[in-house]
C-alpha cells in the first residue's frame, strides 16, 4: 500500500504552493485561484492544499494545530541542508536537533499547519 494523496486546509494556498515547490521538488498540476493547487511529488503522490470553507457540521479536533506532514529524507546531512536552504530563504524554521529516535526540525508553513523534515538517527536504524 501506498499514500495516494493528501488534502490540506491552507489559509495562504499561493504562499504553501511557492514553499513545497522551492524546498520540496513538488510540481504543480493545477492551480484554482489563491483557493485550490493540486500538486505531484516524484512518486506521483498528490498533494493538495485549498481554502474552501469547511463543511456544515465539520469541527476540526481543538488538537488539530498540532497535527502535521512530514518529509523524510536521507540523511541527517540532507535534513541539514533543507534546512539551511529554508533559513537562507527566510522561512522560520526550529533549529533540528534529535527528537524522537530522529534527526528533525519543524516549520509553521504559510497556511496555518507545521510541516516536520525527518530522517532516522544512525542508532535507531536496524
Amino acid at each position: 500500500m501506498r499514500l495516494n494523496h493528501v488534502n490540506l486546509y491552507s489559509v495562504d494556498v499561493p504562499a504553501d504552493r511557492a514553499l513545497f515547490e522551492t524546498y520540496f521538488g513538488l510540481r504543480c498540476i493545477h492551480m484554482q485561484g489563491d483557493t485550490l493547487a493540486v500538486m505531484l511529488d516524484d512518486g506521483d503522490m498528490v498533494f493538495v492544499i485549498n481554502r474552501f470553507g469547511k463543511p456544515d457540521g465539520f469541527a476540526y479536533p481543538k488538537s488539530f494545530i498540532k497535527h502535521h506532514i512530514g518529509f523524510i529524507r536521507e540523511s541527517r546531512e540532507d535534513v541539514d541542508a533543507v534546512h539551511a536552504t529554508m533559513k537562507a530563504g527566510g522561512v522560520d524554521v526550529q533549529q533540528p536537533r534529535d527528537f524522537h529516535g530522529a534527526w528533525t526540525f519543524y516549520f509553521k508553513a504559510p497556511g496555518g499547519y507545521h510541516v516536520e523534515v525527518v530522517t532516522q538517527t544512525q542508532h535507531d536504524r536496524t
